[in-house]
């Protein structure tokens, strides 16, 4: 490819169309889905290639992975132990 384009265009067929629909619940707009997918894409390709595993002109097969999901979220301990809060001055002791 000579230049990088600034706009992408694909025919959404029905095997697009579920895939899509597959990564929907991930809550990515459609352009948030294409560029991930491609840029996972191109990461399997570049590791294939750096590693030997497939020439530069080929497309590797991906046989495995491994997943790392963020942590889940876990809510703070409760908090114990005495309230020191500062005394507010009432106005009748401001005006003394």
């Amino acid at each position: 490819m000579s230049a990088t384009p600034r706009q992408l265009s694909a025919r959404v067929d029905a095997e697009l169309a579920r895939h899509i629909g597959t990564l929907a619940p991930t809550g990515l707009t459609y352009s948030e889905i294409v560029k991930q997918s491609i840029a996972l894409f191109a990461e399997v390709y570049q590791v294939a290639v750096t590693n030997g595993v497939a020439e530069p002109h080929e497309i590797p097969t991906l046989i495995a992975y491994q997943y790392q999901l963020p942590p889940k979220w876990t809510p703070p301990p409760p908090r114990t132990g005495a309230l020191r809060l500062p005394r507010l001055a009432l106005q009748k002791e401001t005006a003394a």
